[in-house]
């Protein structure tokens, strides 16, 4: 068994990156550990201005190496940077033996998936993050066997939001509407809109294209961690 656990986690060093471009967000596309100080970090931009997004890169000072990797293309554009390992919590997942399965840094802070060998292994990393003085909010948390970890259906709202996306033609290209739009329609913001419809087409695509199913042992409450709350 092994366990999933969703969660926003604010990382102080990074609250300044996106002024002025509070619509944006950076969605991790990949994460490795160049030696045991630097990580190269490959993330998509998505949002609209991008010229303030690269001015905001280039002026932290913790953020090195700012590559360009791809012309804007509806909307997005790939980044690979590089920043020192000990302004993240990279070691500490880690060492743990966390992988990260989805992570976008938006003005809220960093929302992660992230899947941990048992519930201790996430305590831990949970406990590193106070210690850190970073503000830590657990939204989800699943036990799952071997099988795909979120092979289950989707929930009403994913699907209501995934259902509109289709409709209104964010899919398109170029695209008839944008996630800040769609948040609108839904009262909720553009990052939870976004979270929302990628872990809706995660869920759909699980269902549609894998075999096999998960054995779930949920959580009885998500803000619970080793008994007691986050």
């Amino acid at each position: 068994m092994s366990l999933v656990a969703e969660f926003t986690v604010r990382l102080p060093r990074f609250e300044g990156v996106l002024d002025g471009v509070t619509d944006m967000e950076l969605v991790i596309e990949g994460m490795t550990a160049c030696d045991p100080e630097t990580l190269s970090v490959t993330f998509w931009a998505d949002g609209n201005d991008f010229g303030t997004l690269e001015a905001g890169l280039d002026e932290a000072s913790m953020i090195h190496d700012v590559q360009p990797l791809s012309d804007r293309v509806d909307g997005r554009k790939l980044y690979q940077i590089r920043l020192p390992a000990a302004t993240t919590t990279y070691w500490a997942w880690t060492d743990l033996g966390g992988v990260l399965l989805d992570g976008t840094l938006s003005h809220t802070g960093m929302w992660m998936r992230m899947r941990y060998p048992d519930r201790e292994a996430f305590s831990a990393y949970h406990d590193h993050c106070q210690a850190r003085g970073c503000t830590f909010e657990l939204t989800g948390l699943k036990c799952t066997d071997d099988a795909p970890e979120d092979a289950h259906d989707l929930t009403a709202p994913q699907t209501e939001l995934l259902a509109a996306a289709v409709d209104k033609g964010y899919f398109d290209v170029p695209r008839r509407i944008t996630m800040g739009d769609l948040a609108s329609e839904f009262d909720i913001s553009t990052q939870a809109a976004s979270e929302r419809l990628r872990r809706g087409l995660s869920n759909a695509l699980q269902n549609s294209i894998l075999d096999g199913s998960t054995s779930n042992e949920t959580i009885d409450h998500p803000n619970v961690i080793g008994g007691r709350r986050a």
